[in-house]
């Protein structure tokens, strides 16, 4: 008997998640119900098609995908890939000239921060995990002009990566934010990111006060791949 994989094990919960019965996402897959049992059971590693229209049945959002697929397959490069930055990896986040941190998906742990990003989110830093953070710390909603937007979309990603992560750390970022009023009404919000119409994060500024507009920018590191992002805010022109 096969043994499931990280990824098997996504798409059942994913699937679970939604209320949906297999019968009923292979209706919308269109993939037969068989298919959909040995996949979710890991005998059988779907093709970029099967996997394609499973993503879609599941509205699993295209941001996500790549990122579930890293976590979810077997790597595919040799050597195992680093666990903490690099002394070149901190280099080149502290020369960036704008907010920019290395965040671990999909816990959501934070790694680094350079000294802009710091600034704007006070005690957000190396070791904190960021939606601790933004539901324990007074100066989520000082930072923040549109906390509720944000709170919504760190849940849902969190919600959608969260099958991938150890579930004991899942556990325990759930019950030291539980200890937040605000943290209920969030998570059991059914708000999604395409229902949410924001274009840039409205950031105050700290030592003004004033509104500071920010693009939000996402990069993969590579060569090899590492288990975290680098997330870099840009100024709005």
């Amino acid at each position: 008997m096969a043994e499931s994989t990280a990824l098997s094990v996504y798409l059942r919960e994913r699937r679970m998640a939604a209320g949906l019965a297999r019968t009923e996402l292979a209706h919308r897959t269109q993939l037969a119900p068989l298919l959909i049992t040995q996949i979710e059971s890991g005998t059988l590693v779907p093709n970029p098609a099967m996997l394609q229209r499973l993503f879609d049945g599941l509205d699993v959002p295209l941001w996500y995908r790549k990122p579930i697929l890293v976590l979810g397959l077997p790597a595919v490069e040799s050597g195992a890939a680093p666990t903490a930055p690099s002394a070149e990896d901190l280099a080149d986040l502290a020369s960036l000239t704008h907010p920019a941190c290395l965040t671990r998906f999909p816990t959501m742990d934070m790694l680094a921060a350079n000294a802009d990003y710091q600034r704007q989110f006070p005690g957000l830093g190396a070791g904190v995990n960021v939606l601790e953070w933004m539901f324990l710390n007074p100066a989520a909603k000082k930072a923040y002009l549109d906390w509720t937007t944000e709170a919504q979309l760190l849940v849902h990603a969190f919600r959608m990566l969260s099958p991938l992560a150890p579930s004991q750390r899942v556990t325990a970022i759930i019950e030291s934010c539980g200890k937040s009023p605000d943290w209920d009404p969030v998570w059991t919000s059914e708000v999604r990111p395409q229902d949410i119409a924001r274009r840039h994060l409205r950031l105050r500024e700290r030592s003004t006060g004033l509104e500071r507009r920010m693009m939000l920018r996402i990069y993969d590191p590579a060569f090899p791949s590492r288990p975290w992002w680098l997330y870099r805010l840009i100024p709005v022109r």
